[in-house]
Order: structure tokens, then sequence, then C-alpha cells
């Protein structure tokens, strides 16, 4: 039988004023919220952001999935698997796309943070995003 992992979507203000995108992914059932915090948390202190805040309104549990192999050894190793996504710059690119709209809202909005946008249009991101 594969083992399935629990993947938690963290968003995270950096000293710079981006905001590191990351997934910590562990074995489904097995780690406590608090834990996969501590995760999220030694992985700061190795990327030199130590003093960033990581609780659950930055991280959150999104989804359960089958791992690759890669994530698999990282499991194996170390307990858990940090998956880095790209950093969200603090400010908006010219003519984004509908992702990095969805992006930003996410790095500067608690409230939608985790919302799910299907089914928005461009406009109404825009819209949003002028009202933070």
């Amino acid at each position: 039988m594969t083992m399935r992992v629990a993947v938690f979507d963290s968003y995270v203000k950096k000293s710079n004023g981006d905001t590191a995108h990351f997934d910590i992914i562990v074995p489904n059932g097995r780690h406590s919220e608090a834990e996969v915090i501590a995760f999220g948390r030694q992985h700061l202190e190795s990327i030199g952001e130590g003093s960033s805040t990581l609780s659950t309104r930055e991280c959150r549990f999104c989804h359960i999935e089958e791992p690759s192999p890669a994530i698999l050894d990282g499991i194996s190793r170390y307990g858990y698997y940090i998956l880095e996504m790209e950093d969200i710059p603090r400010q908006l690119p010219p003519a984004p796309t509908r992702t990095q709209l969805i992006l930003h809202i996410r790095a500067r909005s608690e409230q939608h943070r985790f919302a799910n946008f299907r089914g928005w249009d461009e406009e109404r991101l825009r819209a949003l995003l002028t009202e933070l």
C-alpha cells in the first residue's frame, strides 16, 4: 500500500516584505498541527527567516495526495518534506496573470489566504486586490 501524505499550504511574510510560499508535507495522520508548524519553523530558520511568524493563520491543511519519490525520500530522511514554491514579491508585477493576482490576494489577506477562487474572473480579483 502506498503512503498518503497531508499537504499544508503556507504563506509567510519574509523580512524583505516578500511572501515565502511553501508546502509542508507529512505522512497523513502521523503528525499534529503543532508538529507541522514546528517543521515549518525549522524550514524558516534554515532559510534565514527564523523571526518570521508561522501559525495556523499562515499555514493550513490543504489536501491529501500520493507522494512522489522525492517526497518519500525526504520524509524517510527527515519525517517531513518542504516543497518550495516561488516567493510572492511584495509588488504586483505589471500585467499580472490570474495566478499572480490570486497569490497576491493570499499573501496580503488572512481572510482570503485559503479561499477558493474558482469562478472568479480577473476583474473581480483585481477589485478585491485594490480593497486590500
